[in-house]
């Protein structure tokens, strides 16, 4: 059954009509077949009874007058008829009387029907079995019974009707079923082209999404109204998509207008940006120069020792603009480039003569301007008070600058093999101007100080990464 509904239509529609067709073959052919079958059935009784007739008037004087040559010479005219295979006539005392017998029918090739014998009389009328008609009529003289005819007949026409009957029927559900096909196949391309052509023109417009496309009209039927209905669907569709498409591409040529007038915008920002940049960081080594210049003229030790922690300062915000400057996103720098470029200038601004190994390991770290200029700051201080304070009197060693990322932000830390941090000083209530501007800048960026005096000095500042709106999260 479910082969049968995924079959094609046109398909279906011809295994209906000719299932249809054979069925009603069928059933008027049994119909016709039942009635023949009961008609010869009642022409068979009809003339088996007018023999019995006929043998029984014939046969009539030789039982008045007991003569049993004669009654055998009457039974044997029943010979004529060859489905009759047996005849007897009785007495009243239902004696044989006399008898026929008719030489073995032949049913089919080597094989013959041995005949029946009667040995008793039965009830006036007839039996009808599978095999055979049996007529028994009583014979009656001036009203007196004088004996019975018993004559059976055989069912060999009967069954051989039946077989003709039954070959007719196939012959003709044969042939009706092949008309059938044949006609079907034809007729019904009338109503399965219009259908093959609609599911065509459908799996089309799927494919292509192509919606001018338009199903072909065969007929003004209800398939013809399918169809345009079908189109008018269609129609609705790509007026739909036009106009869609339409109102896409006014709101593209839109967001590009929109696109360029911002990217115009951005790109004067950005070129405004790299200005200003450059311009703080030109103001600011104008202002590292003027100190520089300034502290020429003073002899005292501890203000020149100012102006150039001030210069120093100075010049560390200055590195970072420059590195906005020269960098690609001017809200973000790359730190481990700023550290060596600081770190080394450093060492140079102060013309120390020691022999310092530098060392910086910093992480890929990228840090905005508002935490780049503390970090900037810091480095510069911790950096600074290395190079005046831990290697005194030619002494060797390492300093060590290095910055990484932890789960929470940055970790920051400048450590030198120098003297040592003093014992009696507490950095975080130092009054010194350097220390503490880093605990404030510390405090800024929301992180945490610490100091290790093992071996040289440490200082390690951990601070958490900013938010995308620049605000701090908490370590």
């Amino acid at each position: 059954m479910a082969s049968f509904t995924n079959l094609p239509l046109h398909r279906k529609l011809t295994a209906i009509i000719v299932s249809t067709t054979v069925v009603a073959i069928v059933l008027s052919s049994m119909a016709t077949g039942a009635y023949e079958a009961v008609h010869f059935r009642s022409s068979l009784i009809s003339e088996l009874e007018t023999t019995a007739d006929i043998i029984a008037a014939n046969g009539s004087a030789a039982l008045r007058f007991n003569i049993a040559r004669d009654a055998e010479t009457t039974l044997a005219t029943i010979g004529a008829k060859k489905h009759i295979i047996n005849a007897c006539f009785f007495t009243p005392d239902s004696e044989v009387f006399a008898t026929y017998t008719a030489p073995g029918v032949s049913l089919g090739p080597g094989w013959t029907r041995a005949p029946v014998l009667l040995t008793m009389p039965a009830v006036e009328g007839y039996e009808f079995t599978s095999e055979h008609l049996t007529w028994v009529k009583h014979i009656y003289h001036d009203d007196d019974f004088i004996g019975s005819i018993h004559l059976v007949s055989g069912l060999d026409r009967f069954y051989d009707g039946l077989k003709k009957t039954l070959a007719a029927t196939i012959l003709i559900v044969l042939t009706c079923s092949t008309l059938a096909l044949v006609v079907s196949l034809r007729v019904l391309r009338v109503i399965a082209d219009p259908i093959d052509s609609l599911i065509g023109t459908a799996n089309r417009i799927s494919q292509d999404q192509d919606y001018s496309l338009r199903a072909q009209k065969f007929a003004d039927d209800d398939l013809g109204s399918l169809v345009d209905e079908f189109n008018d669907m269609l129609l609705l569709i790509q007026q739909r998509d036009e106009e869609l498409e339409k109102r896409v591409n006014e709101r593209t040529v839109e967001l590009q207008e929109s696109n360029t007038l911002l990217q115009d915008s951005l790109d004067e920002k950005v070129v405004l940006l790299t200005e200003v940049h450059h311009r703080v960081k030109n103001n600011l080594q104008i202002i590292a120069s003027l100190l520089s210049l300034q502290s020429n003229q003073i002899d005292d030790e501890e203000t020149l020792a100012l102006f150039a922690n001030s210069e120093h300062r100075v010049r560390a915000m200055a590195t970072i603009h420059e590195r906005l400057y020269l960098s690609q996103d001017l809200a973000k720098i790359d730190f481990g480039g700023y550290i060596e470029a600081l770190v080394e200038g450093l060492i140079a601004g102060y013309k120390t003569s020691q022999n310092i190994s530098l060392m910086t390991q910093v992480d890929d770290i990228t840090l905005d301007l508002d935490q780049a200029i503390p970090c900037g700051l810091m480095i510069n201080e911790l950096v600074s008070n290395s190079l005046k304070y831990a290697f005194v009197d030619d002494r060797l060693g390492i300093l060590e600058v290095r910055m990484s990322e932890t789960a929470d932000g940055c970790r920051l830390s400048v450590r030198d093999e120098g003297v040592g941090f003093p014992a009696d000083i507490d950095f975080r209530k130092s009054p010194s101007l350097g220390l503490q501007l880093i605990n404030t800048l510390t405090h800024q960026l929301g992180g945490n100080i610490d100091m290790k005096n093992e071996e040289g000095t440490e200082f390690i500042i951990e601070f958490p990464a900013l938010r995308g709106n620049g605000e701090i999260t908490p370590a």
